[in-house]
C-alpha cells in the first residue's frame, strides 16, 4: 500500500481535512490547531503532495478510494469531511463511494458540477504549458488569482508550497480534475458550503445553484475571501465548520 501521509490533532469526534491543488497539509496549520480544540482533526496530503505517496492510475475515484482504505486501517467513521477545492472533489468521490463513513460534507471553496467545456480547454491549455515550462511559471500566475486580499502576508508562503508540487503530480492531477463527474445528483447527506464572495475560482454564483438543489445544504460566504478563505477569512470559517459539524458528530 502506498504511503499516506496525515498530521492528526486533538481529541473527540473526528474531522478530515483534505487540501487543494498543489498545496499539502500544511495550508490548514493553525486553522486544525483552532477546530482541535473541539474535534480529533486529520490532516491529509493527497497521494503525490507533500510527504504522501503518488498512485497510479491516478483519478479522483482512485484517490478517494486510497483515503478510504486509510480511514479504515485508522477506524475512523462518522467523521466529517472538509475539502477545499481539489480536496472537495475528492470528499464527494469518498461520499459516493462508502457513504455510511460520512456525517457530512463541507465543500470549501469547492463544487458540485463537472468541468464545463471551457473549464476543460482551460485544464488542457494548463497541461500543455507546464509541459513546455515547467511547474514554477504556472505557480507564479497560479498563486496570486487564489487570493482576494492580494497583500495577504500568507501569499509567498502559499506560493513557496505550490512551488514543491511535482511535475507529474500536476499533470496527473490536471487530467483527474478535468475528467470527474458531476456530483449534483442524490444529494442525499448533509452539505456545507463556504464561499468565497470573490473567489475567482468558484464564482459566488455557481455556489449559489448548488445550494438551491437540496435542503439539506447549507451555504455560508466568506464576505473578505476570494479561493482561500482558511486563510482570508480564517474565524468565519472556522466557526462556520465548527457549528456545522458538532450536532451531527458530537
Amino acid at each position: 500500500m502506498s504511503n499516506l501521509f496525515y498530521k492528526k490533532l486533538g481529541s473527540g469526534p473526528p474531522i478530515i481535512l483534505l487540501h487543494g491543488f498543489c498545496e499539502t497539509h500544511r495550508i490548514w496549520d493553525g486553522f486544525g490547531e483552532l477546530l482541535a480544540t473541539n474535534f480529533s482533526v486529520v490532516a491529509f496530503d493527497l497521494p503525490g503532495f507533500g510527504k504522501s505517496d503518488l498512485i497510479s492510475p491516478l483519478s479522483i475515484e482512485s484517490v478517494a478510494h486510497r483515503l478510504i482504505q486509510e480511514l479504515e486501517s485508522m477506524k475512523i467513521n462518522h467523521c466529517v469531511l472538509v475539502g477545499h477545492s481539489l480536496g472537495g472533489y475528492v470528499a464527494l468521490a469518498m461520499q459516493a463511494a462508502k457513504p455510511e463513513l460520512f456525517a457530512g460534507i463541507v465543500l470549501f471553496h469547492s463544487t458540485l458540477f463537472a468541468d464545463t467545456e471551457e473549464k476543460k480547454a482551460n485544464r488542457n491549455k494548463t497541461i500543455e504549458f507546464v509541459k513546455n515550462y515547467g511547474v514554477a511559471p504556472f505557480v507564479d500566475t497560479f498563486v496570486p488569482n487564489l487570493f482576494h486580499q492580494k497583500e495577504h502576508a500568507a501569499i509567498p508562503a502559499v506560493h513557496a508550497m505550490a512551488l514543491e508540487t511535482l511535475l507529474d503530480t500536476l499533470l496527473q492531477y490536471s487530467v483527474a480534475m478535468r475528467d470527474r463527474p458531476a456530483r449534483d445528483q442524490f444529494l442525499d447527506y448533509n452539505l456545507l458550503i463556504l464561499a468565497g464572495r470573490f473567489d475567482a475560482i468558484i464564482p459566488l454564483t455557481v455556489s449559489e445553484q448548488m445550494a438551491a438543489l437540496s435542503g439539506r445544504t447549507t451555504l455560508k460566504v466568506l464576505e473578505f475571501s476570494g479561493h482561500m478563505g482558511m486563510l482570508e477569512d480564517q474565524d468565519e470559517s472556522v466557526k462556520s465548520i465548527r457549528n456545522f459539524s458538532l450536532p451531527l458528530i458530537v
